[in-house]
């Protein structure tokens, strides 16, 4: 060979070299990413599992809403090879129609599930299929399925979470999504040349998630939705509710609402609210003993005071405004037992109005507590015109929920504070540690001693001998003021004579109080024809057995009966 062609020769392959190693230079520096990125979308693929929710308790730690280990099933169609045996077997053993299946295998051609929330002892039978059809593109995960394990019992309170996106769509399991969630975690699917599975390999999980402890008391929940039913299958109203808390905590035990729902079949039903909280109406004559109190702190009534209740009828501003009765002379005591709107009016008419209002916002109306997702507020506008406050007074012309008037009511229970109410009662770890315990806050005083000393007396009576006798009961005392209120009817654009909106609200014991109760009503029926409907002849009747019920669940000796040292036998705990 001539020299001239060794230089020739060595120059070639001196070039050829030099483009090798800009190339690989090319690739292994300038390109490296992007050749990366290529070679993962190859072999790799990415895909997003729901992780776990955190467990919800009552305050007893009793399982309230918990996620049970599940799997879900994939496929990756394109390299299914014999689909046809495939969707037979799957749907033999997965309980899911063949043609649903085959319709997969055929029409899809990347990852999908093909069924979520099987049962974890299936594992063993879904490997032996994988391994006898060859078939290693049907893939198991580990997942989970929200289980509420009381059904409708608190159903509306805790909520549910969507089947899709595992996030909480109603009630506690929504308004505790930031730490109930248990995230999302990515899974790389690592796959051979010819696109066959050969490895899973989850991505670091970064959030925490943690468990709720509520403050309702499944048991107590339970009675005040007996009691309820009891009022819905006699009366058949719109809606209706019953609320148990305690006064001085604020602590919500118990809020049963009706019409209620299952949280594990809750695409069923089409009514998702919890009206204790989300809803807010007239409250009739439960306004009354607010008022009186107003009277007794700035000094404008005299309880052994005469007071002309004008035979059932006044007049204000024009407007002429009906008692449900034809009462004469009354002292305000009697005022409120026999529940005279006359003689409310005529206490009201003599206080400041800028005074009544700030006491109803010191007392938590008007104002949403933020313990609930979706919370009324209720509309408290202020208009001292006398015949608005003569309005005011019999719970006529303003809205609350059940939740602010048991806030209310709680206030005489306890001393005369406003308490913030709660359901959360704190968060736990795995391990059953708390994390975070909240709380009860004390807002204010809004209620003076003079006040609550003079009224608790006269709500006793209420529920002895005034309006709300019907719910007395034989071993404990009750103290409350019942209410009825006026539905406005669109259809003839005035106050109705035939719907009501129908209260109780009060406390037990008197001395001692325990729990504040409410007990609601939208448009109860009446049992007979011209019976006149009211809270003392329909959420009145509840008491009784509502009361007696959680007094001796607790284990409480009677306050009526006095030396009673024997046990309550098993009859009359029922």
């Amino acid at each position: 060979m001539s020299e001239k062609k060794t230089y020739f020769v060595l120059f070639i392959l001196s070039f050829s070299f030099l483009i090798a190693l800009g190339r690989i230079l090319q690739i292994q520096v300038f390109e490296r990413e992007e050749f990366q990125k290529r070679i993962e979308k190859q072999y790799y693929q990415e895909e997003e599992i729901i992780l776990p929710r955190g467990t919800i308790f009552d305050r007893n730690g009793k399982f309230a809403a918990i996620s049970i280990p599940t799997l879900s099933v994939y496929v990756i169609p394109k390299y299914i090879k014999d689909k046809e045996n495939t969707a037979k077997q799957l749907s033999l053993l997965l309980k899911i129609p063949y043609e649903d299946l085959r319709k997969v295998l055929y029409e899809r051609k990347n990852y999908t599930i093909i069924a979520t929330n099987v049962d974890k002892s299936l594992r063993p039978q879904l490997e032996k299929l994988r391994f006898d059809l060859k078939e290693w593109n049907i893939g198991i995960l580990d997942n989970s399925m929200r289980f509420y394990p009381f059904g409708f019992t608190a159903g509306n309170v805790i909520g549910f979470v969507s089947k899709k996106t595992g996030l909480g769509l109603e009630g506690m399991e929504y308004q505790l999504n930031d730490y109930l969630d248990g995230g999302k975690a990515k899974l790389r699917f690592l796959k051979d040349a010819k696109g066959n599975l050969i490895a899973i390999e989850k991505a670091d999980i970064q959030k925490k998630t943690y468990n709720a402890v509520l403050t309702i008391d499944m048991n107590v929940q339970h009675i005040a939705e007996d009691s309820l039913m009891e009022l819905v299958q006699e009366r058949n109203p719109l809606e209706a509710a019953v609320l148990i808390m305690n006064p001085y905590t604020g602590e919500i035990l118990a809020a049963a609402s009706y019409p209620n729902y299952d949280p594990n079949n809750y695409q069923a039903f089409k009514y998702r609210k919890n009206i204790v909280f989300q809803h807010a109406y007239e409250v009739g004559s439960v306004a009354k003993p607010i008022f009186l109190a107003e009277a007794i702190d700035e000094k404008k009534v005299n309880l052994n005071e005469i007071i002309d209740c004008q035979n059932g009828s006044i007049y204000v501003d024009g407007i002429r405004i009906r008692d449900h009765k034809k009462f004469g002379l009354l002292t305000p005591a009697q005022i409120i037992q026999h529940s005279s709107n006359v003689g409310a009016i005529k206490i009201a008419l003599r206080l400041d109005p800028k005074s009544v209002y700030k006491k109803l916002r010191d007392l938590g109306f008007g104002q949403k507590t933020g313990i609930f997702p979706g919370e009324a507020s209720g509309s408290l506008k202020e208009d001292y015109r006398p015949v608005n406050i003569a309005y005011a007074s019999i719970g006529q012309n303003w809205t609350a929920t059940v939740l602010q008037v048991g806030v209310a009511y709680s206030a005489f229970a306890n001393g005369g504070y406003l308490v913030k109410p709660m359901l959360l009662k704190g968060l736990t770890d795995d391990s059953g540690n708390y994390v975070k315990v909240f709380q009860p806050q004390v807002v204010k005083k809004v209620l003076s001693d003079e006040s609550i000393e003079k009224i608790k007396p006269i709500l006793k009576l209420v529920v002895e001998d005034g309006t709300a006798k019907s719910g007395k009961s034989d071993f404990f005392t009750i103290a409350g003021k019942t209410g009825t209120a006026q539905k406005y009817d669109p259809t003839i654009k005035a106050l109705s004579n035939t719907k009501w909106y129908t209260w109780f609200a009060g406390f037990f014991p008197v001395e001692k109080p325990m729990f504040t109760v409410v007990v609601f009503a939208n448009e109860p029926k009446p049992k007979f024809t011209g019976e006149h409907i009211g809270g003392g002849g329909v959420s009145a009747t509840v008491l009784k057995n509502l009361v007696d019920r959680i007094m001796f669940y607790y284990k409480q000796k009677p306050d009526k009966v006095k030396n009673l040292d024997t046990p309550l036998s098993s009859g009359q705990r029922r």
